[in-house]
């Protein structure tokens, strides 16, 4: 209940931000910050450092350094929450509030991130998250996407969700339910699902503080 009432101040404060939210290329906005968090262009070597009330654009990479985050707000009221060390993308996005539809697909390069996606869209909307290893495929969801090296590391902290790996070729779906965890390897299906603890669910909400 924490988390979503806080989630609901977010969205009260984001509708009363002015215009540059319609832009075309605009998927949100960045909401807190903390430490140096930086975001380029595909292609582009230098990177601007966020600051808080900074538009988020289609395409950028965002990059927080050691110790750093961020909290992103986007127009579909869906939020992110970028951990320390992490490399992260807005790969595509778009959000029709006319239709009540979302498209997103949010690419976690390196790092951990944090999704809360609490607000239900048209049967005909998605958003996915992806990295080299897996694909998630979220509705109403609040979970943690850890990447390091050669695997992924998904824990679901919310309702019940679908994984799989990111490759179409290999076989296997494995649906988390509320405080499990899987691990995904290159070109492996997810591993069974494991119990989060107490203890470790209270440190993964910790972690995600900013």
């Amino acid at each position: 209940m924490r988390v979503f009432c806080s989630v609901c101040l977010i969205t009260v404060v984001l509708c009363c931000l002015p215009g540059p939210l319609a832009a075309d290329d605009s998927a949100g906005i960045v909401t807190k910050v903390r430490g140096q968090v930086t975001a380029r262009k595909t292609g582009d070597e230098k990177a601007a450092k966020l600051r808080e009330g900074d538009a988020l654009a289609v395409g950028q990479i965002l990059q927080s350094a050691k110790g750093a985050a961020a909290q992103l707000v986007l127009t579909d009221d869906s939020v992110i929450h970028v951990l320390p060390g992490t490399t992260l993308q807005v790969s595509q996005y778009t959000f029709s509030a006319d239709e009540n539809r979302r498209s997103a697909v949010i690419k976690v390069i390196d790092g951990s991130a944090r999704f809360v996606v609490y607000k239900k869209r048209s049967n005909d909307s998605r958003f996915a998250v992806i990295s080299d290893h897996v694909r998630i495929n979220a509705r109403i969801s609040d979970f943690f996407v850890m990447v390091s090296g050669k695997t992924t590391e998904v824990a679901n902290v919310g309702p019940p969700l679908g994984i799989q790996n990111i490759s179409q070729f290999t076989v296997g779906r494995v649906q988390l339910g509320t405080n499990q965890r899987s691990t995904i390897a290159e070109k492996a299906p997810p591993s069974q699902p494991s119990t989060i603890t107490p203890e470790q669910r209270r440190k993964y909400l910790k972690d995600a503080e900013i």
